[in-house]
């Protein structure tokens, strides 16, 4: 039974925490008929801010800090190659200890803060507070300059640059030059009280990861126990340098190539008129050369981003994961289990050819599944056998493993030759627009564009070899058109496309200037093609024969 004491405490304690509840209810109402009966010069200011209100103003004392001093560029470029969670990210609550000419990073953050206290409610109030370097084709952080001071933070999509706000970048926009993004840490986390000794996946005494995948040393403690989480051997064929074996390659364009001597710009006019030598010559175009859509590479770094359109609504590219028991799986086998068969779906639109007195577009897809256009890494989890259980392997794709590899269309049977090009009646360069699409979706937002197109002058309308055009093309090999040689045309061209969209590049492409083949190694067995794009995906665009598309179809 309870007695008479306790029953009085407890009667105490309700009466206070009623008196108690009571006052904040008034104070509360109070301040809301302040507010609203009360001129704004009334009313109080209460010091209470949002986590995206701590998070800009981070932004913006970091981008002061960056603008002011290269040692703190210095610091964040090499704690980001340091890829604490196998990404390009600086971890602050780790990170702002870091030293630099004797200071703390954090240290140095306060000078540019109102005070300490300002940093302090920053930590407190985002507590897994990150900053990311992200990476785009060929702007590396290796290479990154920290001598440059213009290197603006970004959070969400607002600029900051020297602690003001100076632009906005749109949602399909990629940035051409370095970043510092602000934003919060999705691969590592506090560990909880209860647990901090029995971490899975431990960082430090304060921090776990939120997954092995994002855990350095994971590959390292598991080598020697699996079977299917290494990367797939890559030949020189698909690794980041694509140097081409030479049998891949068409033998009338190394022909065209070592004919063209010190010239690498007579390459594409050799061959598509069958010239023995720059000297001779041209007479009619070959009917049975055209350019290709040869191979294309896309940056690892845009993974994420390009999986949300091809996956549309609850189609994945690939499952969750794989489980195997009594013995472990090959590459092989993981892959054919784990992929859906779903696949990304790239259209090339190539604005340049000419119908008549008409400049027409034409526009290719090309379906690629992940594993052909990138190297995907296969995390396997080992549960080992006890007496009450089997053994059992868990096999995942490790999404912050993903690298890159070159996709060669050929060789699985896609036809991406392109419309004849015939510069005695075509430009001598075409646009190249490249976007990712979703298939399922209708062809419903409407792309109207303006461009320039230049043409050798006195262009013939049948595509007739004029005395122009052989000047033309004497000019073009020597890297000596200009405009009193070429003439400009601007066209205006509509068309549709799916809603979910990311337009990833767009180039120009010159028959002269772009030659196809920027160099044969010495050894005479590997070529190395020319790159054209920039950020996320880099494409090469060569002319084949007829007979060697053929050669490749049935190859396969």
């Amino acid at each position: 039974m309870i007695n008479k004491k306790n029953r009085h405490e407890k009667v105490k304690i309700n009466l206070f925490l009623f008196l108690f509840f009571s006052i904040i209810l008034e104070a509360c109402s109070d301040d809301y008929a302040t507010y609203n009966n009360e001129p704004t010069k009334n009313v109080i200011t209460r010091n209470v801010k949002s986590k995206e209100q701590y998070m800009e103003r981070f932004a913006e004392i970091l981008s002061k800090a960056v603008f002011e001093e290269q040692s703190v560029r210095h610091f964040l470029k090499e704690e980001a190659l340091k890829k604490i969670d196998n990404g390009y990210n600086i971890f602050y609550p780790i990170a702002k200890d870091g030293q630099i000419n004797n200071c703390s990073f954090r240290d140095i953050l306060i000078k540019y803060a109102k005070d300490k206290e300002e940093i302090e409610n920053i930590e407190a109030n985002v507590p897994l507070l990150n900053i990311h370097i992200p990476e785009y084709g060929n702007l590396l952080i290796k290479d990154m300059d920290d001598g440059d001071f213009e290197v603006p933070v970004l959070l969400d999509r607002t600029l900051y640059y020297n602690g003001v706000i100076v632009d906005t970048i749109a949602a399909n926009e990629i940035p051409g030059f370095n970043l510092f993004v602000v934003c919060e840490s999705g691969s590592i986390r506090k560990k909880h009280a209860q647990t901090r000794n029995f971490s899975a996946y431990p960082l430090n005494e304060n921090y776990e990861f939120v997954d092995q995948s994002f855990d350095p040393t994971y590959s390292e403690r598991t080598a020697g126990v699996t079977r299917a989480s290494a990367y797939e051997e890559l030949s020189e064929k698909y690794k980041d340098e694509g140097y081409v074996p030479i049998k891949d390659i068409d033998p009338l364009l190394v022909a065209a190539y070592n004919k063209s001597s010190l010239k690498p710009r007579a390459t594409r006019s050799l061959m598509y008129y069958g010239l023995n030598s720059i000297s001779e010559t041209p007479k009619e175009i070959r009917p049975d050369i055209k350019d290709c859509i040869f191979r294309f590479k896309i940056a690892a770094d845009a993974f994420s981003r390009l999986e949300d359109i091809a996956t549309g609504q609850n189609k994945p590219l690939f499952y969750d994961k794989v489980q195997q028991k009594k013995g472990s799986l090959s590459r092989e086998e993981v892959l054919g289990r784990i992929l859906t068969g779903r696949a990304f779906c790239f259209l090339f639109r190539i604005e340049g050819s000419v119908n008549g007195n008409n400049v027409i577009s034409e526009g290719m897809k090309i379906y690629v599944t992940p594993e052909k256009l990138f190297n995907l890494k296969i995390n396997e989890h080992r549960r080992h056998k006890t007496m009450f259980r089997r053994t059992k392997y868990t096999y995942t794709i490790d999404r912050n493993g993903i690298k890159s590899k070159w996709f060669y269309p050929l060789d699985y049977g896609h036809d991406t030759r392109l419309n004849e090009w015939n510069i005695a009646k075509d430009p001598i360069n075409k646009k190249v627009v490249v976007y990712l699409i979703n298939p399922d979706e209708g062809t419903t937002a409407k792309i109207t564009e303006t461009y320039s197109l230049t043409y050798i002058s006195n262009k013939g309308i049948d595509g007739s070899i004029s005395a122009p055009i052989i000047k033309g093309i004497t000019l073009g090999i020597n890297g000596k058109l200009d405009n009193t040689t070429t003439t400009q045309k601007t066209v205006t061209t509509e068309y549709s496309i799916t809603q979910s969209n990311e337009r990833i590049d767009e180039f120009y492409f010159d028959f002269f200037n772009d030659y196809p083949i920027e160099s044969v190694l010495s050894n005479n067995e590997y070529v190395i093609p020319i790159r054209k794009g920039k950020g996320i995906i880099e494409t090469s665009i060569l002319p084949i024969s007829n007979s060697f598309f053929t050669f490749k179809r049935f190859k396969r």
